[in-house]
């Protein structure tokens, strides 16, 4: 058998052809890639000497959340995001936070990660700040355990869609607006976390046609990735809650955790693909220009 005929067997056993290039590009079928990004996966965590991190999967920790707010009809605009952390007519809500472990919370059911994920909502307390120092609360545990167990060189993961310009820094200014952090302590406590946005993490999955690589909107990744998936504008929760229909606004909120979750998978594993590409035409190049020097020598 030589080395790309298990094309033909992957044809007959009902591969779809998308897996079929992509295992021409790698030069490796798709049961061979698990047995190929754990091997990676060893190389990463083992130590290499001084100064470098030994990473120790099951204790790290990526946490998957949204948040909600209320805009009052005298503070909503046209276009824009209409939440001020600091407008106190305004209300925020609360959110939903899946701390996802990476060894045993990856390929996974949603209903499992809806089960996982924890939720702390304003009608369940008696006011925004207690709803606030709860979800510090919750953060400062998850970061404890990623930073005890790496000796604070490895620290938690937040991880949205968006979160860098909306979710984050308006999280930190409340904990400022309520004293739970002096502005000194908000900045500490933010760099203890590193962020991945995948409204950014997923420009490099898209066909860009100029270097005005603009980050993606969240329909803009579940439609490439989550067939049949949207979700209406953040709007729709200031009608929920006026009409205090809680149980929507929750069961929302859950659903776009899990398909944030669901699309950092599926990214991931597209940025698997690439490299395998990358790697099959480094090995090409290679081979190409060892032709030439034997058929010049």
């Amino acid at each position: 058998m030589s080395d790309w005929d298990f094309l033909y067997d992957m044809n007959d056993q009902g591969y779809s052809s998308e897996e079929i290039a992509d295992a021409a590009g790698s030069g490796a079928s798709p049961s061979e890639w698990e047995h190929i990004e754990k091997q990676e996966n060893k190389a990463k965590q083992k130590y290499k000497g001084k100064g470098q991190k030994r990473i120790v999967l099951n204790k790290c920790r990526v946490v998957f959340f949204d948040l909600e707010f209320y805009v009052p009809e005298s503070s909503r605009k046209e276009h824009g995001f209409c939440y001020n952390p600091w407008d106190k007519k305004s209300k925020f809500l609360g959110g939903s936070f899946f701390l996802a472990n990476p060894v045993k919370d990856f390929e996974i059911s949603e209903l499992k990660v809806k089960n996982k994920t924890q939720s702390l909502w304003l009608w369940n307390y008696q006011s925004e700040k207690q709803v606030l120092e709860n979800i510090y609360q919750l953060l400062e545990e998850v970061l404890n355990t990623v930073s005890n167990a790496h000796n604070g060189m490895v620290t938690p993961i937040l991880c949205g869609i968006g979160i860098t310009t909306s979710d984050i820094p308006i999280l930190l200014e409340l904990f400022k607006r309520y004293k739970i952090l002096t502005n000194a302590e908000a900045f500490i406590f933010q760099n203890k976390f590193r962020v991945v946005d995948l409204s950014q993490l997923a420009i490099s999955t898209f066909n860009n046609g100029s270097y005005f690589l603009y980050p993606k909107t969240k329909n803009e990744i579940l439609k490439k990735y989550i067939d049949g998936k949207k979700f209406e504008s953040g709007k729709i929760v200031w009608e929920l809650y006026e009409s205090k229909d809680y149980a929507g606004i929750e069961e929302r909120v859950l659903d776009e955790v899990a398909s944030t979750h669901k699309c950092y998978e599926l990214i991931k594993s597209d940025l698997h693909k690439f490299k395998a590409l990358e790697k099959a035409e480094k090995k090409r190049t290679k081979s190409v220009f060892e032709k030439e020097d034997n058929s010049v020598n």
